[in-house]
Formats: structure tokens, sequence, C-alpha cells
């Protein structure tokens, strides 16, 4: 009988019904890779891990001491753990109602962890960082290899690549607290790679860990709820499921959202700290009508584009009012409607025609719309740290169209293992290099500015004039370092005070504001300017009554005024009244107790003498002076008993 030609069939093909093949996938033969992959992906995860090594040496910064050294449940190490599990994001931190919104409890457990290992060392979570960052981009080539299938690996390899080399990622690696961001995206993308995994075989174990690790990433934040339509996106684009398989499927991940929520409200619900976004953190609050809201809201999203395509300059700070509020003649968010208009229109025509490069389109524009502001307002206007998991999907797309310049067909090329020829693509390879050295010289030069607050604030304030928290900060770690290092000469001294003036005063025209008044009062205090100091002080208890610190700088100005009346001037009524006005700002110590008692005793006044040096001994029982004084005071006023029995209690 004759044979009849048989066509022959593709390395991978479905059947009808959409099942996976039982063969090997494209390079692999009983199992084992015939490219060495996991070599390449090691590559990845030490190039991603050198370009931050300059990091290890710097400090905390910014909200560093927040989530780490600060936070008592931290601080107490693994046996911390169950508090960070049942209470908001950074609830053992003096002050943290800002976060109580959130329930990210991963990253402050690993923050406890090392605390266990190495208490208060900056060192270790810089070093956990780099780890983290460089495990990521090793998983992303893995996880891209499988979901882009039926496409060639160079695809995943490059752009994981261009994902490493990425600067605006420079906040998240060198910030110890976005360790959130780090596992919120390394989790996100082992879902990705278990799921890729079960597309291809359903073993019940890849689909538990993929579920798993999506949970992960959403205890990590919240924000991998973004992640959701992903992946029913990925089995819609490249693994050739019906619309109502692709569907099915991302259902699944939303058992993990659900539990996630459920748990989120039951901790949440406990907590009595309220949060409201001020126009200082988001200006978007102030902003008049839907109009200004939504053009702000795409002139946001233009800013996030501009920094993926050319991440320069990045900034720590974005707040008010480096980026403000804008109507629609502002032509960033024309530009911002226009293209983001387009990305939407090529995403969906692309999911209607499964043309799997839209996919990235889909993803970015997923992962991008909960920072847009156009559908919730955040605690912030803008972040760096922010478009981490949006620049994953925006390398994809990137290094698609790289490719395409030197017309090399991915998908053409797919059942093909090796190289393409260095001539057909030296114009995509070219570009790739100079775009990788350029975003590398970017990224190192960028972690150096990450040494500690003093050198990130004075680099970004530069670049952003008109941020009042940058030039705040900068006063704030200038008078830091004044109080901190002794011995510093005079003039070294003069000028630091008379820097913080002026980013304080730079501030100030910008927006009155309680912190620039606080770095004012203390320069002034420390030249002893007190009645000054004490101005400022006034300053900013009447923008914000209930800032504490003002109230405490106002007792300890008045108490240092005086004792220097009293000491240098000899003016011991003036010092009284002056000592009475820092215990009515609630100076109530000791020590202030004992110099009222004092002048009032040099001033014959020996019944209030007395009363004061009593409230001395009974807030420090310990302090031989006070009793000797209180001793003298009682038989200034004829209790000798009394002066004789407070006399025993001085030996």
């Amino acid at each position: 009988m004759a044979k009849k030609n048989v066509k022959p069939a593709p390395a991978i093909r479905q059947n009808r019904q959409n099942k996976p093949a039982s063969g090997p996938a494209p390079g692999h033969v009983a199992g084992r890779s015939k490219t060495p992959f996991p070599w390449i992906a090691a590559g990845l995860g030490i190039f991603a891990f050198l370009l931050y090594i300059n990091t290890l040496g710097h400090q905390y910064v910014l909200d560093d001491p927040l989530a780490v050294s600060e936070n008592q449940y931290v601080k107490q190490g693994i046996g911390g753990i169950p508090e960070l599990l049942t209470h908001h994001y950074r609830a053992g931190t003096e002050g943290a109602g800002a976060s109580a919104l959130l329930y990210r409890p991963l990253s402050p457990i690993t923050f406890a962890v090392e605390w266990s290992l190495a208490p208060g060392s900056p060192f270790l979570g810089h070093l956990m960082n780099v780890l983290w960052y460089a495990l990521t981009v090793a998983l992303l080539f893995g996880a891209l290899r499988r979901v882009l299938h039926g496409y060639h690996w160079l695809w995943a390899a490059s752009a994981a690549l261009l994902f490493a080399a990425h600067p605006l990622h420079t906040e998240v690696v060198a910030n110890i607290k976005s360790r959130d961001e780090l596992l919120n995206v390394f989790f996100s993308v082992a879902a990705l790679y278990a799921w890729a995994r079960w597309l291809e075989q359903p073993l019940a174990g890849r689909l538990v860990l993929a579920l798993g690790c999506y949970f992960l990433a959403l205890m990590s934040k919240e924000s991998a709820v973004t992640l959701l339509p992903v992946f029913g996106l990925a089995s819609w684009f490249f693994f050739e499921k019906t619309a109502r398989q692709s569907l099915v499927h991302a259902l699944w991940f939303a058992l993990p959202v659900v539990v996630f929520l459920g748990l989120r409200a039951a901790v949440l619900g406990q907590s009595t700290d309220h949060f409201v976004v001020s126009e200082m953190d988001n200006p978007i609050v102030a902003a008049q009508g839907f109009g200004e809201r939504t053009a702000t809201g795409f002139m946001v999203l233009w800013k996030y584009f501009q920094l993926l395509v050319l991440p320069y300059p990045l900034l720590s700070d974005y707040s008010y009012r480096h980026l403000p509020v804008v109507g629609w003649t502002n032509w960033q968010a024309l530009a911002g409607l226009l293209l983001y208009g387009g990305l939407f229109a090529f995403a969906v025509r692309g999911l209607l025609r499964r043309y799997t490069p839209a996919f990235w389109a889909a993803a970015f524009l997923c992962s991008i719309a909960l920072y847009s502001q156009l559908f919730l307002v955040i605690g912030t206007l803008f972040g760096e740290r922010l478009a981490y998991l949006p620049s994953l999907w925006f390398c994809l797309g990137a290094s698609f169209l790289l490719w395409q310049i030197s017309g090399f067909d991915l998908k053409t090329a797919a059942p093909s293992l090796q190289l393409p020829p260095a001539g057909t693509v030296r114009w995509s390879a070219a570009l790739a290099v100079l775009v990788l050295a350029l975003w590398g010289l970017i990224a190192v030069s960028r972690n150096a500015d990450w040494k500690n607050n003093l050198v990130l604030f004075t680099a970004d304030s530069a670049k952003a004039p008109g941020s009042v928290r940058l030039h705040n900060g900068i006063g704030s770690e200038l008078y830091s370092k004044f109080s901190k290092e002794k011995g510093l000469p005079e003039a070294e001294k003069t000028a630091l005070l008379e820097q913080i003036k002026q980013h304080s005063q730079a501030a100030l025209a910008i927006r009155p504001n309680p912190v620039s008044y606080l770095n004012l009062g203390n320069a002034a205090i420390a030249r002893n300017q007190f009645a000054e100091a004490i101005r400022q002080y006034e300053a900013a208890l009447k923008l914000a009554p209930q800032y504490g610190i003002a109230r405490i700088n106002i007792a300890r100005s008045y108490k240092g005024w005086g004792l220097d009346e009293g000491k240098r001037n000899q003016n011991l009524p003036r010092a009284a009244e002056l000592l009475e006005k820092a215990l009515e700002y609630g100076m109530n110590d000791a020590g202030t107790y004992l110099d009222l008692g004092a002048a009032y005793g040099m001033m014959g006044q020996n019944e209030k003498a007395v009363a004061n040096f009593e409230k001395s001994v009974q807030l420090d029982p310990q302090n031989r002076s006070a009793w000797r004084n209180l001793s003298i005071a009682y038989r200034a006023t004829g209790n000798i008993a009394k002066a004789e029995e407070c006399a025993k209690r001085a030996q």
C-alpha cells in the first residue's frame, strides 16, 4: 500500500479541546535543557547584583527607621512576628497612623528575622534587598520564557536584562523600606512561572504553587491585585485557550485575593488609627472638580512613561509642589491622554485578534492603573517605586521592539535554540548595548545618592527646587549633624545654621508649613536666640496645633532662656518668669523644678522654693542636690525638723 505524505507536527501542538501535548516543550529533551538556561538566569541575577553592590555600605534612609529600627514589633525579632501579622503596616512605630489603611505583613516579618540575626544593621537590610532583586531578575527570565509560549527565548532574556538595568528601580533596591515592592514582584513572577508550568502540564501541585505565590505577593503589597487579569491574558495570548477558559483561569486567582481581603479586613477592622491624605503628600486632593482631577491623573501617567523611557532625573520625593495639579491646558496631560488612549486601543485590538505583542500593553495598563489617581486617590501623587511592576511589562514591550529593528522574527525562530547570526541582528544588539550601558551608568551613579538622607536630599533638591519636603529634609538633617557632631569648628557651625535657614525659608516661600518653622526655631535656639526660636515654634503650632515637638521645643526654649537670664544676666525675677512659662508648655521635669526653686530661693521667696524643690525630689528621689536645696529652703522657713530630714536624705 502506498504511504501518504504526512506533514510534520509542530514541537508543541494542542488539540481542539486545547489540551497540552504530552511531549516535551521546545528546548527540552527527557527533562533536560538543551541550552544552559539556568546559567543564563544565574548570569542575569549576578548582573543585577553587581549593579547594586555599591548600596551595601549605605545607612538607613527616608522611612527605613520607621519600618525597621524604630518599630517595636520588628525589634522583638522572630518573637514579634505574631504582632506583625495581626496589626496594620508599621503599627509598631509611633506616629504610624499614615499606614493605618495598609496591610503588608510580609516585609516587616523579613525585617524582624534580620533583626534577630543582626540588630540595627543597615548592611544586612541592604544586602537582602540586593539579593531579592537579583533573585527576581533570575526568576523573571525563567517565568517569561515559559509565559512567552511559542516565542524565542531571546525575548525573555532581553526583557529580563532591560529590567535588571532599569535605573527607575534604584529607589526600590536602595531603600530598605521598599522590601514590600521587591517581595511583591518576586512572588508575582514566581506565580507566573508556576502558572505557565501548569498551562504546559496541568499538575495540581503547580496550580497550588502558583496560587500560594500569588497570595504571598498580596501579603507583600496590596497592589499585587493588579496582576489578577494577567493570568487570564497569558492563557489567551500565548497558550491559545478559549475566552471562557482564560476567564476561568483568571478566576482561580481570585481565590487568594478573596482570602487576603478577608484577612486584611479582619486586621484593619481592629485598628483605631485613622489616616487622611494631605495635600502635602498628594496635591491631587486639592484638585477643583473632575477636569483637574483627570488632567492631573493623565499628567502623572505621562510622567511614569517618560521616566520609563528616559529615567532621568530621578528623585526620592515628588510631593508638594514638584508636581502640581494641572488642567487640560497642560501639554503633559494631553500627551498622557493620547499615549494611554493609544495603548488601550492597541491592547483591545490585540486582545480581540490574539496579537501576542499586545499582551505587554494590556499587562502594563493593568499594573499602572492603580497609580493613575483616576480611580483611587492614594497616599502619594507619584513615586518611582510604584513603577516597579509596570516597568516589567514596559521592558517586555521594549525588548520586543528591539528585535523588530533587525527584523528578527521571534515567533518563527522559536523552534531554534541557537543565537541568531550576529550580522542579522547587529542593529538590535548595538542599540541594546547602548541602552544597557546608559541605564547601568545612571543606576550605579544614582545608587551613590542613597548613601544617607543628607546626601540624598541635597542631590535631589538641586533637581527639584520646588519640593517643600526636600528643603525641609535638608534642614532637619543639617540640624541633626550640628547637634550630634561634637568639635565642629565655629565657622562650620555657622555655615550649617545658615544653610538650615536658607532651605527653611525656601520651603516657606513655596508653602507655609510647620516643619520649616521648626527648623528655623532649631537654628535660632542653637544661636541662643530664644525669643526668635519661640516665635518660630509658635508659628509651627499655629499651623499644626497637635505638633507636639514644637510645643516641647517652646518649653525647652523658655527653660534655656530662663537659665541664661539667671546665670548670665543675674535677672532672677525674669528667670523665674521664663521657667514658669517652660512649665506651662509641659517642661515638667526634675531639673526645671530644681532651677525654678533655686531662683525663688535666691530671691528669698522660700515658700515657693520649697514647693518647687518638693516637686523636683518627687520626680527624681535620687538627686542629692535637690534634697540639699530642699533642706536649705525648709531651714529658711523655720521648719528645722523637715530641714534635717531632707539633709539626711541628701546623704
